[in-house]
Order: C-alpha cells, then sequence, then structure tokens
C-alpha cells in the first residue's frame, strides 16, 4: 500500500484506513500530504477542499509541512472552510496556523481585516499575541511557542566566520546541504549553501543557540587599517526570515572566551580583550531587556579555554592564565546561587581545545600542552568527565589529527570538531572529525566531509535546515566506506 500512495487513490486509502484503524497507512497518507500539498493544490485543488477534517488538521499541524509558506497555509484553511460552510471546524483549525512565522504586513492585512478572524475569539487572540511576538524583537528566543517554531524537514551544520588565508576574517554563514550523495567527499564548496552573511567578519568569536535562534559575540575583527582586535559586539540569526539582528554588546572586548545558553541567559566567561589582557570577567545577556550585566567573575583570568552547558550548570576546562599558565582545571558555574564551584581536575593540561557534553558525560578534545622544554604539543587523547562520579578517564580512541581553535557542534550523540588550525602544519585545516559516542561500546572517530575552506576561529552548531530544503546528513552521520551498507 505505502508504495502504491499516489495523487489519484490517496483519499481512498485514507477512508479504508480511518474505517478499519489502519494506523500506518494513516500516517502514511498525512506523510504524502505533507510532501506533495503544494503541487495537490495546483493540480487538484478541488480534491484538496475536500479532505476530512481530521486528514488536514493532522497536515497543518505537521512540523515538516515545508512546501507552503504559513500565508498560503492560512489561505489554504481558510478556503478549506469556506468550502461548504464548515465553521463548525474554525475554532480548532485556526489554531494549527504558526501565526509568528508569518511576517508583520501578512498579519496586519491578510489576517487581522478577514471576516473569519473577526468572527473568531482563538484566531483574533493568537494574531495578537504573534503580533505582539513581533513588536518584542529582542524578547522572541524566550518567547518560543508550537506557533512560532519554523517549520523544517531535518536539522543540519551550520557554519558562521572563521578566519582564512588570503582574506582574513570570514562573514559567511553556510549551512551543510549536500547536492550529491555520491561524490560529498569530494565535493567541497558545493556541500554548503549561503544564507545571509553577518554584518561583519569576524573569527575566534562564540555562538549560542536559543529559541532556535543564532547568537553570535565577540571574536577578532579586522579594521580599515589592517589591524585585528578584539570586539564586543554582538548579533542574532534569525532562519526564520534569513535576517541578522544587532544586539546589545558585551561590557567586555572578547576573543577566544566561553559563551553558552542556560535557561533564559547566555553567558560570556574569561577571554581576551583588545589590549589582548585576559579577563576574570563573566557576564550575562537578558533578551527580554536586551542588556548584558556581570556576574559572579572566575577566580583567575582565563583564555583559550573550553566549555558547554549540561545538567543546567555551565562548564569550563582547561584555558591559559594572564601569567602563561596552562591550566588543567574543570570548574562548573551555578547561575541559581550565581557561583563558581571546583571540579576534578582533567587527565592533562588543555588550551585551544573544545568540550562536549553527551548522555551527562563531558568530552574534551583536541588542544594543545606543553612540554618539558615549554615548547606546544597536540593533544591526540579523548578524556571523558562522568557529572556523576565527577571522575575523567582517558578514552580508548583518539583524534585523527590534532585540531586546535576548532568549532564544536553536538547532534543526536556526535560531537563535531569542526576547522581549526594544526600546529605541525601551522596552516589551517578544512577537516570535521565526527566523534560518534551515541552506543555504548561502540564509539568510533571518522572524518566527515570537509569544509568549503580550511578555517580557524570558526563556530559552528546546529539549528534547522532553511524551510525550502531538505539536507541529507548521512554524510555526517556515518562513515565514508559505510555509506550504502546502513
Amino acid at each position: 500500500w505505502l508504495q502504491e500512495l499516489n495523487s489519484f487513490n490517496y483519499l481512498d486509502l485514507y477512508k479504508l484506513a480511518d474505517l478499519f484503524n489502519l494506523t500506518p497507512l494513516e500516517e502514511a497518507v498525512v506523510g504524502f500530504l505533507v510532501r506533495h500539498l503544494s503541487e495537490l493544490l495546483r493540480s487538484h485543488e478541488e480534491e484538496v477542499l475536500l479532505l476530512p477534517y481530521k486528514l488536514l488538521r493532522e497536515v497543518l499541524k505537521s512540523d515538516r509541512l515545508t512546501s507552503l509558506s504559513e500565508e498560503q497555509i492560512w489561505q489554504l484553511a481558510v478556503r478549506w472552510l469556506e468550502h461548504d460552510s464548515r465553521y463548525q471546524y474554525m475554532e480548532e483549525l485556526l489554531q494549527y496556523v504558526r501565526y509568528g512565522l508569518m511576517d508583520m504586513n501578512s498579519l496586519h492585512t491578510v489576517a487581522k481585516s478577514h471576516p473569519l478572524v473577526q468572527a473568531s475569539e482563538t484566531a483574533t487572540s493568537l494574531i495578537n499575541e504573534a503580533l505582539e511576538y513581533h513588536r518584542s524583537t529582542y524578547a522572541q528566543p524566550i518567547w518560543q511557542t508550537l506557533r512560532t517554531k519554523p517549520r523544517f524537514q531535518s536539522e543540519t551544520l551550520y557554519i558562521v566566520g572563521g578566519k582564512k588565508r588570503e582574506i582574513c576574517k570570514v562573514k559567511e554563514l553556510r549551512f551543510f546541504n549536500p547536492v550529491d550523495q555520491e561524490h560529498v567527499h569530494l565535493a567541497g564548496v558545493s556541500n554548503w549553501s549561503e544564507l545571509a552573511p553577518m554584518p561583519v567578519g569576524r573569527s575566534h568569536h562564540c555562538v549560542a543557540v536559543m529559541g532556535d535562534f543564532l547568537f553570535v559575540a565577540g571574536g577578532e575583527v579586522e579594521h580599515a587599517t589592517g589591524r585585528t582586535c578584539a570586539v564586543r559586539t554582538a548579533c542574532r540569526y534569525d532562519p526564520r526570515g534569513n535576517k541578522w539582528a544587532e544586539i546589545a554588546p558585551m561590557k567586555n572586548c572578547r576573543e577566544h572566551f566561553v559563551l553558552g545558553a542556560l535557561d533564559q541567559y547566555l553567558y560570556a566567561v574569561g577571554g581576551r580583550n583588545e589590549l589582548r589582557q585576559v579577563l576574570p570577567t563573566v557576564e550575562r545577556y537578558c533578551p527580554k531587556r536586551n542588556k548584558w550585566t556581570f556576574v559572579q567573575s572566575f577566580d583567575r583570568s582565563l583564555s583559550c579555554h573550553a566549555g558547554c552547558v549540561a545538567d543546567g550548570l555551565l562548564w569550563i576546562s582547561g584555558g591559559v592564565t594572564n601569567t602563561a599558565q596552562y591550566q588543567n582545571r574543570l570548574m562548573v558555574y551555578d547561575p541559581v546561587q550565581n557561583k563558581w564551584i571546583g571540579r576534578s581536575p582533567m587527565l592533562q593540561r588543555r588550551v585551544y581545545h573544545v568540550m562536549a557534553a553527551v548522555h551527562r558525560k563531558l568530552y574534551v578534545l583536541g588542544g594543545n600542552d606543553l612540554d618539558y622544554n615549554n615548547d606546544r604539543i597536540l593533544v591526540r587523547h579523548i578524556d571523558c568527565y562522568d557529572i556523576d562520579m565527577d571522575q575523567w578517564t582517558r578514552c580508548t580512541f583518539s583524534l585523527l589529527t590534532g585540531q586546535n581553535e576548532s568549532g564544536v557542534a553536538v547532534h543526536y550523540g556526535r560531537i563535531y570538531l569542526v576547522g581549526g588550525y594544526s600546529i605541525w602544519t601551522n596552516e589551517p585545516l578544512a577537516c570535521i572529525q565526527v566523534l560518534d559516542v551515541s552506543t555504548e561500546g561502540k564509539e568510533e572517530v571518522f572524518y566527515g566531509p570537509t569544509l568549503p575552506f580550511a578555517s580557524n576561529g570558526i563556530a559552528t552548531c546546529f539549528l534547522p535546515a532553511p524551510y525550502f530544503t531538505c539536507p541529507n546528513l548521512q554524510t555526517l552521520q556515518v562513515p565514508h566506506h559505510r555509506i550504502g551498507t546502513v
């Protein structure tokens, strides 16, 4: 049956599924409609207007309904209600339109003046809620509801900024969107699609995700004089409209620092300022007020450290102090007590490394240490910290290449180490190493697809793919030699 689904029989099959309570077939028909709704509206509009209420409701509820814009979804709901005057479904059906994804003009013109809206208390209040959401630009990330959640086919890896050899600072934002599965490992640039660039190119900045918005803060910027220095500026990317907006600047200029999203705040920890002084300060950003305020400082100045959020706390490891002392410490910030607490130190000192959390474990990857002659050495070991046991262990698997100054992101039990710098060759790197720790006892490290260019000081994260795309993430999730066997 599932193979037989097409635009001529889907309604009959749905009626059959409904009659005999065949849930898998019902779900298959919903999935078929979600994928093909825009072409069905073009070729068989009359038939779409005859859809049973329950079927239309499931289609409109779907996160994956990306073939229509939200305005078109609204128009379809209205046409369906007006067809045969099915107004008894009005209050419920209009709830499944995501008004927060419509722009202000559409909300004012289409929705506000429509007689159906004026007749429906529910629709009126939902549209007022959406207008309020749009008016409160800065608070949007903490006001996310089902009605503002982007519809998307899959999440994907985004990369932003960085430092190239030829052009110093990169402002592009790109997402992984392979054109051709066969040659994905060779394709390089064509695997990455460009979106609106940041207002200013930067490297060694930090990113954080809150409410499906991407925040970028600090980093190193090149001035017209050719001089580079740390900045305090910050901006926010909205994937719904592919737009950047400036937000309030931090109180300190920072590069080589850590940024983490905890509850309804962003926290920026340490780093180096515009005079290359190493900072002990910590500040937090409140989206509602669009304002940064200082919180409890670190007990020493720290930069080139790593950090991540886990268990409702902000964890910081390693780094280097203002007296050039490499650190092996693990510290944790509790926002409720506004207090830093020391935990078991790492098995060795690390700077320029990354840290990521999976299943209540913290993994530290990459970076470097100093040998007995005070020369930098690469760290290829991966170490793992158990939050519940307060205990470190050395993993039996290592990185394939040492990577410093990389970006890091986590998705479905896999840690992505993106770009960076090699102290062996003194060159930026274009590789992505994937550490798959999703299944205990079957951990593995492999190379993912390459970046469009070699870059250090690059930042990365996972976000919903733009609604008109459907990236295949297989090459990010499985080693190349196993693709096709899975």
